[in-house]
Formats: C-alpha cells, structure tokens, sequence
C-alpha cells in the first residue's frame, strides 16, 4: 500500500471514487500544484498527474509520484494516454495553466501533453478547469484577453489570478480545490443566474468602541458563495465583519450594521435568488454615546428593532436561515418562513457548540414552502451548502 493511502478521504470523503487529471505546466508556482493534488486526494479523489517537459525540468516527477501514489505522465505513449485518461477521468484541472498551454487548449494547438489531452475531456463532454499563471502585464495583452474568452466560450472554466500587493498570484490551493470538487460532482446549474448571499454578523454600537452583535463566523455564509459559484452563479456577497474566506472572484460588499444591510441590499436591484445566511442584530441601543462610556459608571441600554433585511430584498426566489434555541427546530422554522414569505427555510440549533456559530461543521433541516423536510446531518459547512444549493434548485 502507498503511503498516500493514509490522506485518502481524511478531511471529507465527497469525491470518494472520482478520478482527477492534474496537468502542470512550467511555471514557479507549480510547487503548489503538489499540495493541491494532496488537498483533493483528502477529499477523497483519485488524483492523476500529467507534466509538460518544461515542468518535469523544475520540479521532479518523482515528487508527484510521492504526493498522489501514481506515476506522472511526462511523454506520450502508444498506450494513448490523452484518451484512456480523458475516459477514466470526470474532470481535468490544469493548474498552473502558462499562457502556451492555455492559448494552445483555446485554439486547438495539440502538439503538447497537457492541450491534447484537454481537447479530449471537452469531446467526452467533461470539465476542465484551467488557473492561468503569469505576470500581471501580461494579462493586460489582447492576446490573454481573446484566449480567455475563447476558453469560456467553449465551456473551459477559467479561475483568474488573484491580485495581492500589486502582483498576481495563483489562487489559494483550498480555493481550487472547492470549485474543482463541485464541479466534478455537479453541474453549473446556476449559469446565468443573479444570486445574493447575505453572510456573518452585523454590529450595533453602544459607543464609539463597544457593540452588541453575536458569535456568527460568516462561514456558512461563505460556504454557499463558493458551493453557488462554482456552479456558474453571478453571485454577490454582503457581509458583516467575517473571518471567512469568501471566492474572491465574486463582488463582495462589506457592511457593519444591520441598517447597512439592509439599505445596500436594497439598492442592488433583482436576484434570481436571495441567501439570507447572514445573523444580522435584531436590536440596536436606541441611543449611541460619543466618544466612549467610563466603565466605572452603571448604564442603561434601551433597545429598539433594526429593519429586518430580508424585507428589502428584491429576489424570485427567497431562501431564509434561523437560528434555534431547544429542541423545537421545525415549528419554529415554520413560523418564520410564513412570517417572511420565504420560499425555503434552512434551520440549525445554536445551543450546540458542535455545530452553527464559530464551527466548520453544521447540521441542519430544510423546510420548503409545501412542507417537504429534509434533514442534513452533521458535516463540513461546504458540504451542508451543497445540500442547501440542490434542494434550492428546484426553486428555479
């Protein structure tokens, strides 16, 4: 048994018997490329390697060896690999894609491992995924431009380079790594689709230092931007102070009080479908004291309501959150769904601390407008959004 048999399936196990092709093209971040393959291997993936010449030079395949227990693919043989791998693989990730490799995919240039093969997972209908790589002028070019079109264009899903103190830089291995894992197992049923996804909490403040607001991480919130990302939505991101790590390819807007929310989410037009995955505070102190309150003095709070978000909302399709205190999950869920007209509600306890605020991990139940109830056991939030995002689907 190799070693990597060990990692196999260890954070999650969703991609449990697919097989993942990871071309890797010459390129300095391609060290990266090694984590990756092990990132999707502890999701459960069976990963393939395939190099380009230049890449081999760099960096050994030996090493890819090590890191997912199969052999790279260096030169092509008799034994056809560009087919038999664009037969036995569901998806093919190139990552780092250099421009050669991306530009010769676009145009159908085949005089290479990783392009032939490419154009082979497209005629078996399969995704690719390609992480262009370069520097940043270089993607000011007509040429960069026109080939990423094309590539999109022929259904090739293309994650940009991140920009970080003025330099590009190849995304985050665990931000490949989630859209790869979703579109191996689904499909982007939301192409085409405007979708607002409310995230993390929101702050009231007493004085100029002091709130009140409450212990939501926006992970969930992050969760389901990726899981509706990743299947082609146009996804837009309000959120409170977050520690969460939103897909930093969707527009993301940053607020602190409820009322912020509530006003930005009004003035950003028709969704197709709204989240409303954010915890935003109920009350806000009915009067705000400059500067800040001395703490050797008592002080007396008067609450008053904030506007309720979701009610400024102009969406089709309406999906809720509600956090529940006790064990009366759905009859609760039910009376807020009624109350704000969702079309679906999604409803977790928070009196756990397993699951809900601050935890990677949720259980939840979602409750459609005909009553239909469907239990989500405990499991990683991207898991869980997955769940919610299929059942919302049928809201379509």
């Amino acid at each position: 048994m190799h070693p990597v048999e060990e990692i196999v399936g260890s954070k999650w196990r969703s991609l449990m018997g697919k097989c993942i092709l990871l071309g890797v093209s010459y390129s300095v971040s391609l060290y990266k490329s090694v984590d990756l393959a092990r990132e999707l291997i502890k999701r459960g993936a069976k990963v393939k390697v395939m190099m380009t010449k230049k890449a081999s030079e760099i960096v050994s395949p030996e090493l890819f060896h090590w890191a997912t227990g199969n052999k790279p693919i260096v030169d092509l043989t008799g034994e056809t690999e560009h087919v038999s791998l664009a037969k036995e693989c569901d998806l093919m990730l190139i990552s780092p894609a250099t421009l050669n490799v991306s530009t010769k995919l676009a145009w159908g240039i085949a005089d290479e491992n990783i392009p032939l093969t490419a154009i082979n997972f497209l005629g078996y209908q399969k995704k690719v995924i390609v992480t262009p790589v370069m520097h940043k002028q270089m993607t000011l070019t007509p040429q960069y431009r026109e080939t990423i079109s094309r590539l999109r264009e022929m259904g090739v899903r293309v994650l940009e380079p991140v920009e970080e103190d003025g330099r590009l830089k190849i995304p985050d291995v665990e931000f490949i790594a989630n859209v790869a894992e979703t579109l191996t197992l689904r499909d982007e049923d939301f192409k085409g689709k405007k979708v607002l996804v409310t995230s993390g909490p929101t702050r009231e403040y007493i004085d100029r230092i002091r709130f009140i607001s409450n212990p939501s991480s926006g992970k969930m919130g992050a969760a389901l931007a990726w899981e509706l990302f990743a299947r082609g939505a146009d996804v837009v991101v309000v959120h409170g102070p977050s520690i969460a790590k939103y897909p930093p390819w969707v527009k993301k807007i940053a607020v602190e009080t409820t009322e912020e929310m509530a006003e930005v989410v009004k003035e950003l037009g028709e969704f197709d479908m709204a989240f409303f995955a954010a915890a935003p505070a109920d009350y806000r102190p009915k009067n705000f004291f400059d500067g800040k309150l001395d703490s050797k003095n008592e002080v007396t709070l008067e609450l008053v309501p904030t506007p309720k978000v979701a009610l400024n909302v102009n969406a089709k399709r309406k999906v809720g959150f509600t956090a529940v205190v006790g064990e009366d999950v759905i009859d609760t869920a039910l009376q807020k769904l009624q109350s704000y007209n969702f079309d679906m509600i999604v409803a977790n306890r928070v009196d756990r601390k397993d699951i809900g605020f601050t935890s990677d991990m949720n259980e939840v139940f979602i409750i459609t407008k005909d009553g239909k109830v469907r239990h989500v056991p405990k499991m990683p939030k991207l898991l869980v959004a997955r769940s919610v995002v299929d059942e919302a689907k049928g809201l379509l």
